[in-house]
């Protein structure tokens, strides 16, 4: 992961639109770089922008919401409305720029933020919502937030408290800055799981415990079997006299219940037989009556009913009568009316072919009419179409406004279109539409050959730029060879001077370490390393180089001096040459795309110049104009030949309108209605209908004469027959008759309320017999005691049943009880069983790694990462200095971590002894050690360092910046370092620098 660009605006103390482009110049030349400035400036802000855009987080503040900027003021810079940060990277998928941006709404509240990310090479913007922006950058880049500002930037302050803190303190400090706090967590979760499965099984064995206690001892539960077999003894012969006793009670209850039924029943019996006394004392006469008639029945009726319907039938002959009258005087009235809207006399015989004839001479008069004003609507609409494009309106009142009006406009007309044909005289007019496709095609051609000449000196411009990079590379490429050879000389040089003085001083310290003993040789006496008898060197020393050590400081100096030399050299003749590759490939590509574009301008635009100075917005202008110009003749000349068809079409529409006006006053005359055929098919109608009345009313008075004389004769006849047989039933008279017959509702109600009278009463009478009955049988089985003594004497029982049954069930529920306790103990001493088992597992983790406070497996874990990241942190170490590692304490030693001083011997001490810039050289370590192993699956390219350059003596910070430069020169990276440690200036030339002005803004500048 490798980020490319970095662009915002308004964040924190940086106000308006910022950007910084590692793709470009200076960056290019040199990717280690410095972030420059005093404290406050907003040196840190830009490593706040990169997570922002990333996370939406910031290492200071964690998540960034709406209500935290609002209510801490942080991230948008005081008094703007909007900010964004972006920040464009390169992974193992592409190129992706991700940005956040917030901005104010019109009511001055702050909106939510907003977060997408967009496809560098297409500009897409991935289908994401803005809660997933982070989590989609943490699978592009393969890191999380805390791996990423780990990896991507060091902040070596937390390891500079890390290396002096106490082992509790470090525990903490290591899982905070390596994320491992996860080992805690499963140290205290084993803990508490096995805490968790032990206390149910202790829960279990106390449940048991109080269960056994409840138990019944063998003795008691047989004691309380044999007294329940007693009881149960007891209880039966009083359950069979329980039920004997029930029975009699019960029996003498049915004789008292039976005695009152029958007392009932026989009041009910005499009430029914006074009902059917009171029934046939009312309707009784009638009824008979009523039964003696009823074979006749139809015949009365119907009698009934003829005389009835004779007497309507005359009514209704007079009511037909009176309606023929009136049919005759409204025929009369029609014929009159007829004739007056016909305009002539007309009678009975002759009135339908008058009206249709008259109808038919109205009717071709309106048809006349009509066309004559169809046809002027026709030429009407014509001459609007004509004209529809000429600024013209037609007077109807008066036509010859109009016709005037027409000829004032042909004459503008011919007038315009004669100065069109003097401006268009180059252009065949006649041939308007081919002039109109030459031109267009010549402005197509002149826009497309300025594209591609424009094109062509694009691709010119850029062969120039790079040929002026050329020419101020290739003297610095030239030169680096002969630098590096010098260098590399001077190295061997003074690496052969540092032997030799190394192994000078060695000898002078070995000869030192025999001063001792040469103090206290005697002349004459062995020497007891040598044997010699005679000490030369006793008394009078070799003398010593007292400027050796001078010398070798000086030396290694020097071999340092030009150690950072030959790397500088390396590195930016590295540079170079990489670059001026992109060139010559770059202006190879360019060549050849200024070959083919060429080419095509010769081959597709021969009529112009590749090399002529030509005005081509001229050009165009002239194509526009001339098509312009004959598109306006075209328009004037076809509204010419419209105003000429125009005064044509008026002339027919003024003749039109004249034989109209004529139809229209000799149609007056005849008819002012709007509709003959309806005006004139309602008289005819009219009189078809009086016709047709008068026809039938006189059918329907004949068709009523007939049937009421065939009545009458039916009615005659059945009066005769009648008569006779009502004078056998003792009646005088039909009528009589008639009247003593009932309506057959009537009858059949008073008949069936009859029968459920007579009915009742025999139901009474059967069940009065069948009580009777069953009362003898009960008083046959009766006993002689009273229900009094029976009721007492089955209380009694009932007693002492009860209580025996009560003991019995109190016996039952103790050996339930103790049954159920048992069956529960076996369960619960299996499922203690059975979970024992389970949690075996549970009880041997817990002993490994489980505690209340996770610490066991925490410490565990945490003394594998730090000696993890102390092999790392060695291997960084090497390139910064040769004299340190570093190394975990041993159980004699204090619980802080170790610097061996490999030039003293390997001499192990406590970090707490170190400088301030020893300090800072071991915590840089760690932080690069630490990167290492948050990228292991992912190559980070790009890397922030934090601070902490201050503590440094000019010769450390030296190695230390000799040791970036080698990091970034083997691996490509973009290193940033932030600082205000003035030496970097001199030493970085590529700076961001940071500066404050007033009111709390600051500027951000790149210089080189």
């Amino acid at each position: 992961m490798k980020i490319l660009k970095i662009e915002f605006q308004n964040i924190n103390s940086l106000r308006g639109i910022h950007k910084i482009d590692f793709t470009k110049a200076p960056f290019t030349t040199s990717s280690l770089f410095a972030i420059t400035g005093p404290t406050g400036s907003g040196k840190s802000t830009i490593l706040d922008v990169i997570s922002l855009a990333l996370f939406n987080q910031v290492p200071r503040l964690g998540k960034i919401s709406r209500k935290e900027i609002e209510e801490k003021g942080a991230i948008l810079t005081r008094n703007q409305k909007e900010a964004f940060a972006t920040v464009t990277y390169e992974c193992k998928s592409g190129e992706y720029a991700s940005t956040w941006s917030i901005s104010t709404a019109r009511t001055g509240n702050l909106r939510d933020y907003e977060m997408q990310i967009a496809e560098v090479g297409s500009g897409e913007l991935l289908d994401l919502k803005k809660s997933d922006v982070p989590a989609s950058n943490e699978a592009l880049i393969g890191l999380n937030y805390n791996q990423f500002i780990k990896s991507v930037l060091l902040a070596q302050g937390e390891f500079a408290q890390f290396l002096r803190a106490k082992k509790e303190e470090r525990g903490e400090l290591l899982e905070k800055i390596t994320g491992t706090g996860m080992y805690r967590q499963l140290g205290i979760k084993a803990f508490e799981k096995f805490r968790e499965v032990n206390a149910v099984i202790k829960a279990q064995q106390d449940k048991i415990l109080v269960i056994k206690d409840e138990l019944l001892e063998n003795e008691k539960k047989q004691e309380i079997t044999k007294e329940l077999q007693q009881k149960e003894q007891e209880s039966k012969p009083l359950e069979v006299a329980l039920k004997s006793i029930s029975k009699n009670i019960e029996l003498k209850e049915a004789i008292t219940i039976r005695e009152k039924e029958i007392r009932v029943l026989e009041l009910k019996k005499e009430a029914e037989e006074n009902n059917f006394k009171r029934f046939n004392a009312e309707f009784g006469p009638g009824l008979k009556n009523h039964e003696k008639l009823q074979n006749y029945a139809e015949e009365l009726r119907s009698w009934s009913h003829q005389k009835i319907e004779l007497q309507r039938k005359n009514e209704e002959k007079e009511i037909k009568g009176a309606g023929i009258e009136k049919n005759l005087q409204e025929q009369k009235n029609c014929l009159e009316s007829t004739g007056k809207f016909i305009g002539t006399e007309i009678t009975s015989d002759t009135i339908s072919e008058e009206v249709e004839h008259f109808g038919r001479k109205v009717s071709d008069l309106q048809q006349k009419r009509a066309e004559r004003s169809t046809e002027y609507k026709t030429l009407k609409l014509q001459l609007q179409r004509e004209l529809e494009n000429v600024s013209f309106s037609l007077n109807e009142k008066d036509p010859d406004v109009s016709l005037k009006t027409l000829n004032e406009l042909k004459n503008a007309s011919e007038k315009a279109i004669k100065e069109f044909q003097k401006e268009l005289k180059n252009i065949d007019l006649e041939r308007s539409e081919a002039e109109k496709q030459r031109l267009n095609k010549g402005l197509e051609e002149a826009i497309t050959a300025k594209q591609e000449h424009d094109t062509i000196d694009k691709t010119v411009a850029d062969i120039e730029k790079l040929d002026k990079e050329t020419e101020l590379l290739l003297p610095k490429i030239a030169a680096f060879p002969g630098e590096i050879a010098i260098a590399t000389n001077r190295i061997e040089l003074f690496k052969e001077r540092r032997d030799k003085l190394d192994l000078e001083k060695h000898n002078q310290v070995l000869r030192a370490s025999l001063e001792e003993h040469r103090a206290h040789l005697i002349n004459g006496e062995a020497c007891p390393l040598c044997g010699s008898f005679e000490h030369p060197f006793a008394e009078e020393l070799p003398k010593q180089d007292s400027d050796l050590q001078k010398k070798i400081v000086e030396t290694a100096a020097d071999l340092k001096t030009w150690t950072d030399k030959l790397t500088a050299a390396t590195t930016s003749f590295k540079h170079f040459e990489e670059r001026q590759r992109e060139i010559n490939s770059q202006k190879a590509v360019l060549e050849t795309e200024l070959k083919s574009h060429v080419f095509k301008f010769e081959e597709e635009f021969p009529q112009f110049q590749l090399k002529e100075n030509r005005v081509w917005e001229q050009l165009f202008r002239n194509y526009r104009t001339q098509l312009k110009l004959l598109e306006e003749y075209e328009k004037e000349n076809g509204k010419l030949k419209a105003i000429q068809i125009g005064m044509l079409i008026h002339l027919k529409l003024n003749k039109v309108l004249s034989e109209g006006v004529e139809t229209k006053a000799e149609l007056d005359k005849l008819y002012l209605g709007t509709d003959i055929h309806k005006d004139c098919g309602k008289f005819q109608q009219k009189w078809s209908a009086l016709k047709q009345d008068h026809t039938g009313l006189t059918n329907q008075l004949k068709e009523l004469q007939t049937r009421t004389e065939e009545q009458t004769e039916i009615f005659r006849n059945l009066e005769l027959e009648l008569s006779e047989l009502v004078k056998d039933q003792y009646f005088v008279t039909i009528a009589e008759a008639r009247e003593a017959l009932l309506p057959e509702l009537d009858y059949n109600r008073l008949r069936s309320q009859r029968e459920k009278i007579k009915n009742d009463l025999g139901i009474h009478l059967n069940s009065l017999k069948l009580l009777t009955t069953q009362l003898q049988d009960f008083q046959k089985q009766d006993v002689e005691k009273t229900a009094e003594a029976l009721t007492s004497e089955l209380k009694q029982c009932n007693a002492l049943l009860q209580s025996i049954t009560s003991e019995c069930e109190d016996l039952r529920r103790k050996l339930k009880n103790d049954k159920d306790r048992r069956e529960q103990l076996e369960k619960l001493e299996a499922g203690i069983a059975e979970k024992e088992k389970q949690n075996k597992r549970w009880k041997l983790l817990n002993e490994l790694i489980g505690d209340s406070q996770g610490k066991k497996f925490n410490d565990f874990a945490q003394d594998l990462s730090l000696s993890q990241l102390l092999q790392h942190a060695n291997i960084r170490l090497a390139d910064l200095s040769d004299r340190y590692k570093i190394d975990k304490p041993t159980a004699q030693e204090d619980d802080g971590l170790v610097a061996i001083d490999e030039h003293m011997g390997g001499q192990r001490r406590s970090v707490k002894t170190l400088s301030g810039g020893e300090t800072f050289i071991l915590s840089l370590s760690m932080a690069l050690a630490l990167s290492d192993l948050a990228s292991r699956n992912v190559e980070i390219n790009s890397l922030f360092i934090d601070e902490g350059f201050g503590t440094l003596d000019p010769e450390t910070l030296d190695q230390t910046l000799d040791t970036l430069e080698k990091l970034q020169s083997e691996s490509s990276k973009t290193i940033g370092i932030i600082s205000h440690v003035d030496s970097l200036k001199e030493r970085i030339a590529t700076q961001i620098q940071l500066k404050r002005h007033g009111q709390g803004y600051s500027t951000l500048d790149v210089s080189s």
